[in-house]
């Protein structure tokens, strides 16, 4: 059965689509306007009732947060290019780093992103986004770590939490937040942005 992908540019949806296109899983793109007004309709309710981007739906089911979809598909063919396997050495770090590209960077990201570039200006607080600045420099330092010694987060090489990761750093791009990264982690959003699937997903 084909997945879709409710998307939308440079949402997390991104995250999704890529994953897919490296797994070599079939699906359709059902484009989503990233508005407030098309976001809180009901009939889009129905799919992701956050209001929020992404989606995915796989026959009956519907899931709507973009690093359980990211697990969920590694329930799918193509897993092995990902991820290691439950009881390899390797598999516990792997769910660290797909979980830290939102729960360990996210919040800090964002309020970044608000508060520098999205909020009209009279609700922008600027000790937010040099707070949200700070703590997204700390996780930059803690990606640094592995990238001194490996190309991606994993010795075993590119996998989902790299997806995971780099969407992360693509925000904190979009808020003026990153150019203070350490070499390691703008080589690494480097290398992982020249992929033919990172290209693919992200242009359109």
């Amino acid at each position: 059965m084909t997945l879709t992908i409710y998307h939308s540019p440079f949402a997390r949806s991104v995250r999704v689509r890529w994953q897919c296109l490296e797994q070599g899983l079939s699906h359709e793109i059902e484009r989503v306007e990233n508005n407030k007004a098309f976001l809180a309709t009901p009939e889009y309710r129905a799919v992701n009732p956050a209001g929020k981007i992404p989606a995915l739906k796989d026959g009956e089911l519907i899931l709507f947060e973009s690093t359980a979809i990211q697990e969920y598909l590694l329930t799918k063919p193509g897993a092995e290019k990902l991820a290691p396997k439950p009881g390899d050495k390797l598999y516990g770090p792997f769910l660290q780093w797909l979980h830290f590209g939102e729960a360990g960077m996210g919040m800090y990201v964002t309020l970044a992103l608000a508060h520098n570039k999205m909020l009209p200006e009279e609700h922008r607080i600027p000790a937010m986004a040099a707070w949200g600045k700070r703590e997204a420099e700390n996780a930059y330092e803690v990606l640094a770590g592995p990238l001194r010694a490996h190309d991606y987060l994993l010795p075993s090489g590119f996998s989902a939490a790299d997806i995971s990761v780099v969407y992360m750093l693509l925000l904190a791009k979009f808020a003026g937040i990153f150019d203070g990264a350490p070499d390691e982690v703008k080589a690494y959003f480097g290398r992982c942005t020249e992929r033919e699937h990172w290209k693919t997903a992200t242009a359109d």
